[in-house]
């Protein structure tokens, strides 16, 4: 009978353990989707809601990096550039270590600029903060050994095996 109780007790801890990785993941889909909007939007406040905290730091706070993310949209904007789409097509498993649930989400971007076409599929590295509920994100390729945000991370190690972005640029033919 003592068998029997564990067994049920690790099955149900099991499916409750599967149940939040679930949510987890959903929560960080739909997360990484209202970051992309906000980007389409150029709504940099809600943008900026959703980047990791360590990363506005280093920036010199929140209302610094708005006012640069508006130049330099503006500056864009002044040279051509538009962004057409910006989407999350999926969310990688979630995973809990150093402590935090992480997971990586897949966008995809389709941008205009002088007379060319950009697709884009890059990936950004999800935090999970369990006070807030809500997912921040960081550019993952940043993340890595040569990245240019990776020192703002002291001690970061993932097991996430997060894929190299593409792109491809082509002329408009309209």
């Amino acid at each position: 009978m003592k068998k029997i109780t564990f067994l049920l007790f690790i099955f149900c801890a099991t499916q409750v353990f599967a149940q939040d990785m679930k949510a987890l993941k959903s929560s960080a889909m739909k997360d990484a989707q209202a970051a992309c909007d906000a980007t389409l939007k150029e709504d940099f406040k809600t943008l900026l809601t959703y980047t990791h905290p360590n990363i506005l730091n280093a920036a010199g706070g929140a209302e610094v990096m708005e006012e640069y993310l508006k130049t330099t949209f503006s500056q864009m904007k002044a040279n051509g550039f538009a962004y057409e789409i910006a989407e999350t097509k999926s969310v990688s498993d979630v995973v809990k270590e150093q402590g935090e649930y992480r997971c990586y989400v897949e966008n995809y971007n389709v941008m205009k600029m002088n007379g060319k076409r950009i697709t884009a599929t890059s990936y950004m590295l999800g935090f999970y903060n369990e006070t807030a509920k809500k997912w921040t994100f960081v550019e993952a390729k940043e993340m890595k050994d040569t990245g240019t945000i990776i020192a703002y991370f002291p001690d970061f190690k993932t097991s996430l095996n997060i894929p190299e972005n593409t792109m491809e640029m082509k002329d408009i033919k309209e």
